[in-house]
């Protein structure tokens, strides 16, 4: 019996799949520790200046990526390892002029008033890094390397958080938001080492002369354009709020309400990871049938359904405990803004399902309209009710745009399921439609 366990653990598929969920895990379990950790050590204001700078960062990857491995991804999969070095290249042309134009962009606001000029440099670099890496990982992923891949994203998203837990108990003159963001730098350069190495088989000495072909990066970012704008509501819905309390309510509030939307994004992101475990089940369902494609989606809306509730209800039952063993009484008073945010989040994750079903059934437009328009209501009520209600209007405001994107999206997935075909679709490989590392606590 022995022998037939540590045969079967030592397989490679096996072996590869919990190497990943580990890494996965210790990944997200770092965005938990980071939240506590930030929490304290730093100020409410200053955790609040943190959340304004994750926020400016999520919108300026969007900005530098552009979605544009949506289209890569499916161009690298068929081909050769000339092609796709080619690729890749073009990639990193694109990147490399989108980095400059943000870089304008951050110098006028530093210009402006608009950016603090002690964080600017650390926030160009990590822009850089959390760009280069997310892209190298996206491409390990595609080119049938999870592993290496969520090695990278593990030294690109966790092992400094432990690492800079240590230093911080170790020397209280590390407890700055600058000393975070120079561990966050460091390891997004391991992270882009460790890539580069795992892509190094790859032709790159065939590149020299080469020039990017910018007839197909338009191309590409044609195919991008409507993952680009559905990535613009989600980032909307996610951190919109940040923005309007710093403006109508302060720093300080900004601080409690961004601890606990910390720990709330990384139960969306523990739901993408999920979630991207079932999309490859989906779009082979969709290919094979209306019967097939129904019986994925019920798999799946079941498994999310008890993971959303569990998650949910754990953190509900453990959070205020925690927080008095801690002894952080000031985010303890505002325990209530945690309660509101928690049916938001419940049903963003199972949003995740009728998203899927739209996205195998290429239905982009459909995607892209119903979170544009819950960006849309997101962005209003945040205007309306955080000068009212403070931080409790924001979670609000995040749970009827939730509801509203979770409505929508159902309704027309269940549509799209009616008039589905019955005769087997053909099989097409496609990027993702949300991506849960787009997301920073």
């Amino acid at each position: 019996m022995r022998s037939r366990v540590l045969d079967l653990v030592t397989r490679p598929a096996i072996a590869g799949t919990a190497a990943a969920l580990i890494l996965r895990a210790m990944t997200l379990a770092s965005r938990f520790l980071l939240s506590l950790l930030l929490a304290r050590m730093l100020s409410p204001a200053e955790m609040g200046q943190y959340g304004l700078l994750t926020a400016t960062l999520a919108f300026a990857l969007l900005a530098v990526g552009l979605e544009f491995y949506s289209y890569t991804l499916r161009e690298l999969v068929p081909a050769t390892s000339e092609r796709r070095a080619r690729i890749i290249a073009d990639q990193m042309a694109l990147g490399s002029a989108a980095l400059l134009a943000i870089g304008v962009m951050v110098f006028g606001a530093i210009a402006a008033g608009w950016f603090p000029i002690r964080l600017a440099p650390w926030f160009v670099v990590i822009l850089i890094t959390e760009h280069v890496s997310l892209e190298a990982t996206r491409i390990l992923i595609i080119t049938s390397r999870p592993v290496r891949a969520y090695v990278g994203v593990f030294l690109r998203g966790g092992i400094w958080v432990y690492a800079i837990a240590l230093l911080m108990f170790a020397a209280p003159s590390t407890r700055t938001l600058e000393t975070v963001l120079v561990l966050w730098a460091l390891g997004g350069v391991l992270s882009i080492g460790f890539s580069a190495f795992s892509l190094s088989e790859l032709p790159w000495r065939e590149l020299r002369g080469y020039r990017p072909d910018w007839s197909t990066i338009r191309e590409g970012l044609r195919t991008a354009r409507p993952f680009m704008f559905t990535a613009v509501g989600a980032l909307v819905i996610s951190y919109v709020d940040r923005f309007v309390i710093d403006i109508f309510v302060g720093r300080d509030a900004l601080g409690i309400y961004t601890f606990y939307s910390t720990i709330l994004i990384g139960l969306l992101s523990l739901g993408g990871s999920v979630s991207h475990q079932f999309l490859p089940k989906v779009i082979a369902g969709y290919a094979a049938g209306v019967d097939t494609y129904r019986a994925a989606l019920r798999s799946f809306f079941w498994s999310m359904l008890a993971l959303a509730s569990a998650t949910v209800i754990i953190c509900g039952f453990a959070m205020e405990p925690m927080l008095s063993v801690l002894g952080l009484s000031t985010y303890a008073s505002a325990i209530g803004v945690f309660y509101a945010m928690l049916p938001g989040i419940f049903l963003r994750m199972l949003a995740d399902v009728p998203s899927y079903a739209l996205y195998a059934a290429r239905s982009d437009k459909y995607l892209m309209l119903c979170n544009l328009g819950s960006a849309v209501v997101s962005t209003l009520l945040n205007v309306l009710l955080v000068p009212v209600y403070g931080i409790y209007g924001a979670a609000v405001a995040g749970a009827i745009a939730s509801a509203a994107l979770f409505l929508s999206l159902g309704i027309l997935a269940i549509h799209r399921m009616r008039e589905t075909r019955k005769e087997p679709a053909e099989l097409d490989t496609v990027g993702l439609p949300t991506d849960p590392d787009m997301l920073y606590p």
